[in-house]
């Protein structure tokens, strides 16, 4: 390691460094990828320097207590970056590269950054290249760009993923939490700012590599053990938002979205059911509710991410939880879900379960199901409690297709008060032409119900043929129209005589 004053420099050059790109933002926008190399160098800087000089950082620290400068730059403002290769080379830096998809023009502002001096020459094949002391930098032509180094140690920014650095970033990050352990809750072992901030970097990168990675291989599975205790750690200290990226990518092999062969998305499904324990659950669902550490968004996807390995634990909680709100929860974490939820709400279905349980999955299936859900809902319409009948009925509405039809025909000599006129409304809302012969028999029947209730279904079944607008109901709608009394016997209430004339009306609009 260099000596103090080197250190000194190094660590007034990265505050000059930041400073640059803070004051640039203030004037126009700084390139986001700019920014994060940039940051991404200080990090990896103040690592090299807090391992290696951690006096010097005491030190530092207690000046800047006590309001003093830690800079020995001038207070003109320049931004001396000049010297910054030959910090560089102090500490030991061998090379850096850059290969995230940056435009050309970008890589060369870096690059000048670094520069000794910021002459720009053309290489043979017309891509920027600058000359520094003993040094070269290049911007390729497939946009990578590297800057070469004298000595023996290597920063790379971006997708520096073989598996030695994917080890040590996981190294680095578990870490934070083996201090966190140790110090037992103690205010001093909270992770800094910047320690988060490289967590967040190294969860990205790890994430990247397992995504690009189609064979298991011994080292493979080795990583993927070590992050699956790394994800238990993110879990339980709450860094969800850092566990994220890693659970997404296992979550998009584990159900096909990202194609890897069997043995692959095996290992995936494992590192997932290790880690959807039921108090990994408890714990992102009291966040989920709670928002608590402000990451409910982030507790969310990581249950959805999840997907079916956790669908059995959340249907027993929707089953037996008090709290409405609760329910609600799990009900928006399953429809995130989607159609992969529904073998396990169709195999938890029976008519002894609690009502409320029942219309929250009749709901669900009218959100993520499909026709060939159809049938599951028709059996809920027979359920004794009309709250489960009446989401069941607007469910099949919702997702029966050309099933709804013929389900709702073979239905209705079944159903009996409220619901039957249900099904007469949703007969008419899909305008069922097979409906319509079967509706004219009740419209002409006058069986013994209640008079009120005749009344009230007799106006359902005219608004539902004018709905559907099928020429066959014109004679009996015109009949009941039309329709005259002799001493109070024969004719129509005014009611269903009115309704008549508006569906005559409505089926001559349509055959206009």
């Amino acid at each position: 390691m260099a000596d103090t004053d080197l250190q000194l420099k190094a660590i007034d050059a990265l505050v000059h460094l930041h400073t640059a790109i803070k004051k640039a933002q203030l004037h126009q926008p700084v390139n986001p990828t700019i920014t994060n190399s940039i940051e991404m160098l200080y990090l990896h800087l103040v690592d090299i320097l807090r391992q290696d000089a951690p006096l010097v950082f005491t030190e530092l620290e207690k000046k800047a207590l006590l309001g003093e400068n830690i800079s020995n730059q001038q207070k003109d403002e320049t931004i001396h970056i000049s010297a910054l290769l030959d910090i560089l080379l102090g500490l030991g830096v061998k090379n850096i590269s850059f290969d995230k998809d940056l435009e050309k023009e970008e890589l060369h502002i870096f690059i000048n950054l670094l520069a000794k001096n910021q002459k720009t020459i053309t290489d043979e094949v017309g891509s920027p290249k600058l000359m520094m002391e003993n040094q070269t930098a290049q911007i390729m032509s497939d946009n990578k760009v590297a800057v070469t180094m004298e000595k023996e140690h290597e920063i790379v920014s971006g997708l520096d993923i073989t598996e030695d650095r994917i080890s040590e970033s996981i190294a680095k990050m578990q870490s934070v939490f083996t201090r966190m352990k140790a110090m037992d809750g103690a205010i001093e072992s909270l992770p800094s700012e910047e320690k988060k901030d490289m967590i967040k970097r190294l969860s990205v990168r790890v994430a990247e590599w397992i995504e690009m990675e189609t064979a298991v291989t011994p080292a493979y599975k080795e990583i993927c053990r070590r992050l699956q205790t790394l994800l238990q750690d993110f879990i339980t200290y709450g860094f969800f938002a850092e566990a994220n990226p890693i659970i997404d990518i296992f979550s998009k092999i584990n159900t096909g979205a990202l194609k890897k062969d069997d043995e692959v998305r095996q290992v995936s499904l494992e590192v997932l059911r290790l880690l959807a324990s039921e108090n990994n659950i408890n714990i992102l669902l009291k966040e989920f509710n709670t928002n608590k550490k402000n990451e409910s968004i982030e507790a969310f996807q990581i249950l959805t991410g999840f997907g079916d390995i956790i669908m059995n634990k959340l249907l027993n909680i929707l089953r037996n939880a008090s709290d409405s709100k609760e329910r609600i929860g799990i009900i928006h974490i399953i429809e995130e879900m989607g159609h992969r939820s529904i073998p396990a709400i169709i195999a938890s279905i029976n008519m002894v379960a609690p009502w409320y349980y029942l219309r929250n999955m009749a709901y669900i299936l009218g959100r993520i199901g499909d026709e060939t859900n159809a049938d599951i809902l028709r059996d809920l319409m027979l359920h004794k409690d009309k709250r489960v009948h009446k989401e069941a009925l607007k469910s099949l509405g919702q997702i029966g297709g050309n099933m709804r039809g013929p389900l709702l025909l073979s239905f209705l000599p079944q159903a009996e008060g409220e619901l039957r006129v249900n099904v007469i409304e949703m007969l008419g809302k899909i305008r069922c032409a097979e409906a319509v012969p079967g509706l004219l028999d009740m419209l002409k029947n006058k069986s013994l119900i209640a008079k009120d209730e005749q009344i009230s279904l007799q106006e359902k079944i005219c608004n539902a043929l004018g709905t559907i607008g099928s020429s066959e109901a014109i004679k009996t709608l015109s009949e009941i129209a039309e329709s005259k009394s002799i001493l109070g016997i024969g004719s129509y209430p005014k009611e269903v005589k009115s309704a008549a004339e508006k569906a005559l009306a409505n089926i001559k609009r349509k055959q206009e």
